[in-house]
């Protein structure tokens, strides 16, 4: 057991056609525990592999004679356990996808990078390798102590006993190692999320906010932990097909589209799906991102699945989504307060929405109301086409999301504006001298605040 105490030196082989690049990324590991490698394009980081023993490259995605992608493909198939790591910009998030799938690369950064975050990165990564080791070590250690268990008298309880607890503690280490891996994973999934909601027209925090309560109702409504993991990402990945859309969609309410850029809009659906395909660990994801958009009876896109047939996953995001739209005014318009957009909902039940689901949804947004500002008012005049909600649903706050700073506007209704945990700007309609503000502020700090407004109309609107 004394060999897996010892923590050799990392070696590292960083690959980009960029001088300046390579002397950066050496420059930040300089005061690491690392051996370092560099080349200048793929060819001359395969010659250095034959060579090397190297435990996790870092390359660039765009590079002459052969790119990132195809470089860690061949990689990952003469040095499967070399970790891969994919630097690459916001416009290459299709080869990215492309990476992922041929060079099974173990994550992927943005460009330009932030030291620490990237710093951090390696460190996991070289944590998540050594515990990958640890856990083949422990294997071969449970198969010697099994091969000895055979050979012991039956009258050595005592010795069995010792070798039994032994086993609990290498399975306990196993167990820890797996949850930590799954979430290296999921984080890979949340960091996606929001290179997606960079895209100009994608809206920031809505995912999140979907995703989040869709594991909620998915819980209030028995769902195996399996199931609950695949609707987490399915909701922080339904809006990748968005990528393809064109600006003047994503510009545009829905209700304002023509028929034609509906059902166009629509496919981003089967676009998302599409761009998962090959990802094992999304693919049941995927299937409910293909399906967020079918109705309850049958009248929905792409498909015209009807009850159960519709993923349990796609009819959880469907009702969140659609609830989530009304608020912000993207389904009519107008922004619905809380109570109009909640009886939207329920007069839609069994139509548009799986009723149990809509129950569920409710009872969790109930759930939440203990730091509700006001009564709900009565549904009158406009939202009469509605429902009045009963007494119980009539206490359900307004949806509070983290955004983009960029996306912050004139006239939403700001939570909070942070810097580094401290509040900014609290409770306030923002205007343009708040923008300015906190666009200088940003400027002199070199911070990007953390952005929460409140969804929906106010209750005295």
């Amino acid at each position: 057991m004394n060999e897996l105490l010892l923590e050799p030196r990392a070696t590292l082989l960083l690959v980009d056609d960029e001088p300046n690049i390579l002397k950066s990324l050496q420059r930040l590991f300089r005061s690491e525990n690392y051996i370092i490698y560099t080349a200048e394009n793929g060819v001359a980081g395969l010659a250095l592999l034959q060579q090397q023993a190297i435990d996790l490259i870092i390359s660039d995605m765009r590079m002459p004679q052969m790119n990132g992608a195809e470089f860690l493909a061949l990689a990952a198939e003469l040095y499967p356990d070399t970790i891969r790591i994919l630097l690459t910009g916001f416009a290459d998030i299709e080869s990215t996808i492309a990476a992922v799938n041929k060079g099974k690369i173990y994550s992927y950064l943005n460009k330009p990078w932030e030291d620490n975050e990237l710093k951090i990165h390696i460190a996991n990564a070289l944590e998540q390798k050594q515990m990958r080791e640890e856990r083949q070590q422990l294997f071969e250690i449970i198969n010697q102590q099994n091969a000895q268990l055979k050979d012991l008298n039956a009258h050595l309880e005592d010795k069995i006993e010792a070798r039994t607890a032994q086993l609990k503690a290498t399975l306990n280490k196993l167990d820890r190692a797996h949850k930590s891996l799954e979430k290296q994973y999921t984080d890979t999934v949340l960091a996606f999320a929001k290179i997606i909601e960079m895209r100009p027209g994608i809206k920031s925090g809505q995912s999140k906010y979907i995703a989040e309560k869709a594991v909620l109702v998915a819980r209030e409504l028995g769902v195996s932990a399996e199931d609950k993991k695949n609707i987490l990402y399915a909701g922080m990945l339904m809006q990748i097909g968005k990528m393809s859309l064109p600006d003047k969609l994503l510009s545009q309410s829905f209700h304002l589209m023509s028929s034609s850029d509906k059902q166009h809009y629509l496919r981003h659906a089967v676009e998302g799906e599409s761009l998962l395909n090959g990802l094992s660990q999304l693919k049941a994801a995927s299937r409910i991102i293909r399906h967020q958009y079918e109705r309850y009876d049958g009248s929905g896109f792409p498909d015209s699945l009807t009850k159960h047939n519709i993923p349990l996953g796609s009819r959880i995001l469907n009702i969140i989504r659609d609830y989530v739209a009304c608020l912000e005014g993207s389904m009519t318009g107008v922004e619905m307060p809380v109570a109009a957009a909640l009886g939207r909902l329920i007069i839609r039940k069994e139509n548009y929405y799986d009723p149990e689901v809509t129950d569920a949804f409710i009872k969790v947004l109930n759930d939440s109301s203990t730091d509700m500002e006001t009564e709900l008012p009565e549904i009158e005049k406009s939202w009469k086409t509605s429902t009045v909600l009963p007494d119980e649903n009539r206490y359900v706050p307004r949806p509070v999301i983290e955004v983009l700073w960029s996306q912050l506007e004139a006239g939403m209704e700001i939570e909070g504006v942070y810097f580094e945990n401290k509040p900014f700007i609290r409770n306030c309609i923002i205007n343009e001298k708040h923008l300015h503000s906190i666009a200088a502020l940003r400027e002199n700090t070199g911070k990007n605040p953390v952005v929460k407004i409140r969804l929906g109309a106010r209750m005295d609107n």
